[in-house]
């Protein structure tokens, strides 16, 4: 598990994280308990059990549906960084959209921005995801590069699922020793709609029920970036029509 060194890192995480990460853990555990009381609402996890807590140099990866799931994947952490904090994962967000907004500041010590707009920029977003997960950590990511709505190119399922066509880049991110954990989110838009200029100015409504799916990990052999990306889209859509 990558290390934490500096004295600032660690009291930025257990001044600012901790407290607002136990917050976000007990609302998220509150939401899963109003799932089993009322199945139509609240959080829902399929095949727990597969998620590997304590496996180093994980690679999660994830569909997009919403802004609603860069705030929950993380939480499935949650037990375990109870009692340690500096575990804590690291996720890679649209820095437009969430590393550059002030009320995210809080969490910037743990997050790895993808600017689209900057070629360097997101070479250089690359080079630390390797670095992360070559010093044995975990990163989530979504490799569709933003939200599924917002694709014109899909990949696309018998029973309906579509998937953006993923960014190449996901492949200069895994190597042969990634451990690669799929998670498929449905129903995250309806709890947090894609309202265009709206979309900060509204509450979840979990009246209505959001499901994780988690898949069977797996790794990949060296092949070439665009057979990487597409057996990595294959387990996703794969892992969607699970119940």
């Amino acid at each position: 598990m990558e290390k934490i060194d500096s004295m600032k890192d660690k009291l930025l995480i257990l001044l600012a994280m901790y407290p607002i990460g136990i917050l976000l853990g007990l609302l998220f555990y509150s939401l899963r308990f109003l799932n089993w009381i009322h199945p139509s609402s609240g959080i829902k996890i399929l095949n727990q059990k597969r998620f590997p807590k304590k496996q180093g140099c994980m690679l999660i990866v994830a569909n997009h549906p919403s802004l609603l799931e860069p705030v929950l994947i993380p939480l499935l952490f949650f037990k375990e960084l109870v009692f340690k904090p500096f575990g804590t994962p690291w996720s890679v967000p649209d820095k437009k959209n969430f590393f550059d907004r002030w009320y995210w500041a809080w969490s910037k010590i743990r997050l790895v921005p993808i600017n689209r707009e900057s070629d360097s920029e997101t070479r250089s977003a690359i080079k630390r995801i390797r670095e992360i997960l070559g010093a044995g950590g975990r990163v989530i990511l979504h490799p569709e590069g933003g939200r599924t709505s917002s694709g014109k190119l899909f990949y696309k399922n018998e029973n309906g699922h579509k998937l953006r066509v993923l960014k190449e880049g996901v492949s200069l991110i895994v190597s042969s020793e990634t451990l690669i954990v799929p998670i498929w989110i449905d129903g995250a838009e309806k709890v947090l709609p894609n309202k265009p200029g709206k979309l900060y100015h509204c509450f979840p409504d979990f009246r209505k029920r959001v499901i994780m799916k988690i898949g069977k990990p797996f790794c990949i052999k060296k092949i070439n970036r665009k057979e990487t990306a597409q057996k990595i889209a294959l387990a996703l859509l794969e892992l969607a029509d699970e119940e």
